[in-house]
Order: C-alpha cells, then sequence, then structure tokens
C-alpha cells in the first residue's frame, strides 16, 4: 500500500503519536531496565525537528504541538512505507539516551536530540 506523503494530515499525525509513544516506551524500558510507559513531550518533538533540519516542513507560526503532529507524522509515514523498524528506531533513541532523560527540567532536551538523530535517519531514507 501506498500512502501520502501529507505531514499535515491529522490521521497520519494521530497515528504516529501512538507509534511514537510506543517506540518510545520500549526504548526507555530497555535502558532503564524495566516496564517503563512515558509520552513524548511536544516540545521534544519540535527540538527533533529542528535538530535533523526539517522546519522546512512545518508552516510558519506553527506552535510546539502542530511541530510534534508533524514529526510523528513523517515518522509513522517512514513506519508506514517501511523505511524504518520499530526495532532500529528503540535502538537509535537508547543509543542517545543519557542519564537525564527522567530528570523533570532536562529531560525534553535529551529526549528531543535522541528523536533529532531518528529523525536525521529517516530525513535521509525518506529523501527529504
Amino acid at each position: 500500500m501506498e500512502y501520502s506523503m501529507d505531514f499535515n494530515d491529522k490521521n497520519l499525525s494521530k497515528f504516529g503519536d501512538s507509534l511514537v509513544n510506543f517506540i518510545f516506551s520500549l526504548a526507555l524500558s530497555e535502558y532503564l531496565g524495566h516496564p517503563s510507559a512515558e509520552r513524548v513531550p511536544n516540545a521534544s518533538l519540535s527540538i527533533a525537528l529542528e535538530k535533523a533540519r526539517l522546519l522546512s516542513y512545518v508552516p510558519p507560526r506553527t506552535d510546539k504541538h502542530g511541530r510534534g503532529d508533524i514529526a510523528e507524522a513523517i515518522l509513522a509515514y517512514a513506519w508506514l512505507e517501511r523505511k524504518i523498524t520499530i526495532e532500529e528506531a528503540v535502538d537509535i533513541l537508547k543509543q542517545n539516551f543519557t542519564p537525564d532523560v527522567l530528570h523533570p527540567s532536562r529531560k525534553k532536551e535529551v529526549i528531543g536530540n535522541a528523536f533529532g538523530e531518528l529523525l536525521k535517519m529517516v530525513k535521509e531514507r525518506l529523501g527529504l
């Protein structure tokens, strides 16, 4: 099946929200050595878009929630198009986590950096 590369598609971003949080929870659980269910802050996904130099896909004056939706849509599209696997995504996140991944004031940046590395790979594989 072929999917539309419309990163403003609300259904794609909703699916991406579930996928991103699932991947993050898996990676965090493996990193910590015990089950952990956490959500990815939109601020982190906004940071990730900047790190991956994907802001050209973000309409002007889009807030961090809208940026988060676009990052989620990009990751969902990449997975649906078989450009990345869950296992690869989990490994990339784990490799880029630091002990501050759960720190109240530093976790957004740590998570953003990890997802930035994931988005860089996705960007390359999608030819964005």
